[in-house]
């Protein structure tokens, strides 16, 4: 094979055509016809792989078999019949698998679309359920119950919190601030003596009493939980088999339940004792 032609190799093998193949290809338009073995020695194709290769290209319609006597030779059809005939055979395989496709597409659409539209239909028990165990997706969860509150907001405070960083309590310290501005009540119980042993946490959200933000302690709070409007409670749950520090969140949107924990907030409300700033 020529030098100059090597480097169309990539080309021909975009039409479809192997490595081997392209090479005995472009050797057999370097003249009229080619033995077998003349292909195989100026190809550079193994000898064992010879026939193989050009049985490929007869039958790809770009090369010929021709004898004179018990001689066999083979000639390279013109490159303008050659090469337009893989692309329209290319065509005609590629329409032929747009069609095995289109038909696989609907007998599989027709089979488990019902499936879909049957399971779609039926209501998922707990889809009103979140739960969160990341402290950064529930700190995530938490901004945005504050951002979208609409009229109150009660939280009942024990530890371990959340916002145990200063980036957290800072990040929940605005979006309540933001969230008293709009003209969203807020009421907080806080177990007692938290007030000393996170003091630096809970002072910081004492200010937000300058701003209507209204603060009770009590001696024990049953279970650390924020009602969010009629609509949203989320129970920060303190891990009792591993880390202790460690943190379940449960969102859950359910009347009854918000309902229920709004009861039990303004119950423990009654008897709490406004907080001392």
């Amino acid at each position: 094979m020529l030098k100059e032609f090597k480097s169309q190799l990539p080309k021909f093998q975009e039409l479809g055509l192997t490595e081997r193949e392209s090479k005995v290809y472009i050797t057999l338009l370097s003249k009229k016809a080619f033995t077998s073995s003349e292909l195989q020695k100026t190809a550079g194709i193994p000898r064992t792989k010879i026939y193989e290769v050009l049985f490929k290209l007869i039958d790809k319609g770009i090369c010929v078999e021709r004898r004179a006597g018990k001689v066999k030779y083979y000639e390279a059809v013109e490159p303008k019949k050659a090469l337009h005939k893989m692309l329209e055979d290319y065509k005609a395989g590629y329409q032929r698998e747009i069609e095995k496709k289109s038909e696989l597409t609907e007998n599989l659409t027709r089979l488990f679309n019902p499936v879909f539209e049957k399971n779609k239909s039926l209501d998922n028990p707990l889809e009103f359920v979140e739960v969160v165990k990341d402290k950064d997706q529930a700190q995530k969860r938490i901004l945005d119950a504050f951002r979208s509150a609409k009229s109150e907001v009660l939280s009942m405070v024990k530890g371990p919190y959340v916002c145990d960083t200063n980036m957290r309590a800072n990040q929940q310290f605005i979006e309540e601030r933001h969230m008293l501005k709009r003209g969203v009540r807020s009421r907080k119980i806080y177990e007692s003596h938290e007030l000393d042993e996170a003091a630096v946490i809970i002072d910081q959200f004492k200010s937000l009493s300058k701003i209507g933000a209204q603060l009770k302690a009590t001696d024990t709070v049953p279970i650390k939980m924020v009602v969010f409007d009629e609509r949203l409670v989320i129970f920060p749950l303190q891990d009792t088999v591993g880390n202790p520090n460690e943190l379940t969140i449960i969102s859950i949107e359910h009347k009854e339940m918000v309902h229920a924990c709004r009861i039990l907030f303004d119950f423990l409300w009654s008897n709490a004792s406004p907080l001392k700033n």
